[in-house]
């Protein structure tokens, strides 16, 4: 008799992205802008009370509209495409190290990570409105904009509609890419070299181990509107309950699916 399949549990460590500029200066960013996220440094830097231990990630997804320090040029085009990148070999061609090799300074991210780069995961589209000042905005429009989350700017889409991209992608997601990693992928981010065979564990330790391999822990890095929109998701709420939700720019967020429900475990963490 088959045994029944061990249920996939998935993290999604999700780290936010800084403001694009055009924001700061009272303006809807350019479509093209890119932000850029910094990660923690050091092997302790994803922390987070709801771990047991920092994570070891299996794959990276990022945003189609982030960079990411530590990931160089070029990356694969926003399409969902799983690419996998030796970071040893990008963190190595970064612009002048410190004199002083502290290992502990760097990212904690196995070479040969993969990467997929998506356009779902952008900021909202605001169409022809890109690179406009609001205040250049007529005042029934604006208003419209600010306040009504079925309004959409000429080409672009309503806060609703955005929210709704961002949901499916959820959905889609913890159906798909992320519970159907390849093992090597896992294999290779817990373990610390990709070759040889791995050794049978002892009779005593199978159940330990499968356990482990059950769960998967990525980290997806995106604008803080895309975090905050998974979490309303998440909560079964709409446009209206993300007006109540902050989740600053530079912050963590730890999302959790099991047994066909997400939790939401923490919600912008400096």
């Amino acid at each position: 008799m088959t045994a029944p399949p061990e249920t996939q549990t998935i993290r999604l460590v999700c780290l936010t992205s800084t403001l694009p500029d055009a924001v700061k200066q009272g303006r809807i960013p350019p479509r093209e802008a890119q932000t850029v996220a910094r990660t923690p440094a050091g092997p302790e830097g994803f922390t987070l009370q709801q771990l047991r231990k920092p994570p070891r990630f299996t794959q990276i997804i990022l945003a189609g509209d982030c960079t990411c320090e530590g990931l160089s040029s070029p990356l694969p085009a926003p399409e969902q495409i799983t690419t996998p990148v030796n970071l040893s070999a990008q963190f190595a061609a970064q612009s002048p190290a410190p004199q002083v090799d502290d290992a502990s300074q760097k990212p904690h991210f196995p070479a040969d990570l993969p990467i997929i780069r998506t356009a779902s995961l952008q900021d909202r589209n605001y169409g022809t409105w890109h690179g406009q000042a609001l205040r250049d905005l007529p005042p029934d429009a604006l208003n419209a904009l600010l306040h009504d989350p079925d309004f959409a700017p000429p080409e672009g889409e309503s806060l609703r509609q955005f929210h709704t991209r961002i949901g499916a992608w959820l959905t889609t997601a913890s159906q798909g890419e992320m519970a159907e990693v390849e093992p090597g992928a896992a294999d290779l981010s817990n373990s610390p070299s990709s070759s040889g065979a791995r050794p049978s564990a002892p009779s005593g330790k199978q159940s330990r181990t499968r356990s482990d391999t059950s769960a998967r822990t990525h980290l997806l890095i995106a604008r803080p509107a895309v975090v905050r929109a998974l979490a309303t998701h998440i909560l079964q709420g709409g446009p209206e309950m993300a007006t109540r939700l902050d989740i600053a720019p530079q912050t963590t967020s730890l999302f959790t699916h099991h047994a066909g429900n997400w939790r939401v475990r923490a919600l912008g963490v400096p």
